[in-house]
C-alpha cells in the first residue's frame, strides 16, 4: 500500500537515489549528500516543532516521502516561506507601454522584469515521483502536502506557489537560459542549476541586470520557452492546476518554466475535505468509495488513497487502511475526493 509520510533521517540513500534520477530542474533535491542531509534535518526538526506561535518566524520546511512496503518511491516537500534567507526571484511576465504623442505612436512591448515579489509565500517544491503511473502515486504525494497544510493551516500563510520544470533539450540546455543567463554567466544551464542547487540565487541578483528584458528581441526558441513546462513537470502541473493553480504572471529567472500561484483557501483540497471521527470494520458498507486520507498529527503525519465509508457523519475504514494512517477507532480522519487524470 502506498503511505506518504514525514522523512527520516534513514531515508538519506533513497533520496540520493531520488536526486539522482531527478535530473537537472529539480533544484529542491540537490544530488548532493551533505545538503540532502541538511534538508533531511531541517524537516525533522520543523515537523518536530508543533507549535508555532507566528507564521512570520518560520523557515519551516517540511519533506514528506511516498514509500510502498518499506522502499521509498518518491518525495515532496513544502517550505513555508519562499525566500526566507533571501529574495525569491523570479522574472514578472508584463507588457510596457511605450507611447509618444507627437509621433502618435503606442505600442504595447512584452517584457520580463526580475522581482522577488513572491518573496514570503509558501512554496510546494522537491517534488520527484519514481512511478508516476503507478495508480494515485502523483496524486497522492502531491495533494498530501496540501492534507498536511490544511491540517495545520494556522502555521502558515495566504499565498501559495510551485516552480514547474522549464523547456530543455535532450542535452539538458534551456534555450531560454541561453538567450539571457549565459550572456551574463559564463556557464551552461545544468552548472548554473547545480550552482543555485548547491547554493542560492543570491548570485544572480549579483550578475543579471535589473533592467526589463524586451521579449521580442530574443531568439525564437526563447520565446517560445517563456511558460512553457518541461514533458516531466506535465503531470505534476496539471495536479496542481486541477487544485486551482494558475500560471499567470511569473517565470522561473533559469530556464522561462512557469510559476504557479494560488490562494490556499481557494484550493480544491482546501475547500473539499472533512475532519471525521473513525470506525475500523473488515466488512465496509457497499457506498465504501476509494478517498484520499489523512490523519491530523504532525511529527506523526500518515496519508494514502484508501477505502472510506462515511455513515452518519463516522468515516469507516478497514483495518489495513486505519493500521496504514496510525488511526484507532475515535480518532481523527480527514477525507478528501479523488481527483485522477
Amino acid at each position: 500500500m502506498l503511505i506518504v509520510r514525514p522523512v527520516r533521517i534513514s531515508d538519506l540513500p533513497a533520496i540520493e537515489r531520488l536526486a539522482l534520477a531527478s535530473g537537472v530542474g529539480v533544484t529542491s533535491l540537490p544530488a548532493n549528500r551533505e545538503k540532502l542531509f541538511e534538508k533531511l534535518q531541517r524537516s525533522i526538526s520543523s515537523f518536530e516543532s508543533e507549535a508555532i506561535a507566528d507564521i512570520d518566524a518560520g523557515n519551516d520546511y517540511y519533506m514528506l516521502v511516498l514509500e510502498e512496503d518499506g522502499v521509498v518511491l518518491g518525495a515532496a516537500a513544502i517550505a513555508s516561506t519562499a525566500g526566507f534567507d533571501e529574495p525569491f526571484y523570479t522574472y514578472r511576465n508584463e507588457t510596457l507601454v511605450h507611447a509618444s504623442r507627437a509621433l502618435k505612436v503606442n505600442n504595447r512591448i512584452h517584457a520580463l522584469t526580475m522581482c522577488h515579489d513572491l518573496t514570503g509565500m509558501v512554496q510546494l517544491c522537491g517534488f520527484f515521483c519514481e512511478h508516476p503511473s503507478q495508480p494515485y502515486a502523483a496524486e497522492l504525494l502531491s495533494r498530501a502536502r496540501l492534507m498536511f497544510l490544511a491540517g495545520q493551516r494556522q502555521h502558515f500563510g495566504r499565498r501559495i506557489i510551485a516552480e514547474m520544470l522549464g523547456v530543455h533539450d535532450v542535452a539538458g540546455q534551456s534555450p531560454f537560459w541561453d538567450a539571457i543567463g549565459r550572456r551574463f554567466f559564463n556557464m551552461d544551464f545544468p552548472q548554473v542549476e547545480q550552482a543555485f542547487a548547491e547554493h542560492s540565487k543570491t548570485f544572480v541578483a549579483e550578475l543579471m541586470p535589473p533592467y526589463p528584458i524586451y521579449v521580442p528581441l530574443l531568439p525564437d526558441a526563447a520565446q517560445h520557452a517563456i511558460g512553457q513546462v518541461h514533458p516531466a513537470f506535465e503531470q505534476p502541473c496539471r495536479i496542481l492546476t486541477r487544485e486551482g493553480f494558475e500560471a499567470d504572471q511569473y517565470l522561473d529567472i533559469f530556464d522561462g518554466g512557469a510559476v504557479l500561484t494560488a490562494e490556499i483557501d481557494r484550493l480544491f483540497t482546501l475547500n473539499n475535505n472533512d475532519c471525521l471521527p473513525v470506525e475500523i470494520s473488515a466488512s465496509l458498507p457497499d457506498s465504501a468509495e476509494d478517498m484520499l486520507l489523512a490523519n491530523t498529527l504532525c511529527s506523526e503525519f500518515r496519508s494514502a488513497v484508501g477505502k472510506v465509508a462515511v455513515v452518519d457523519g463516522v468515516a469507516w475504514l478497514n483495518p489495513d487502511v486505519a493500521r496504514a494512517l496510525d488511526l484507532a477507532c475515535g480518532q481523527s480522519v480527514r477525507i478528501s475526493p479523488l481527483q485522477g487524470e
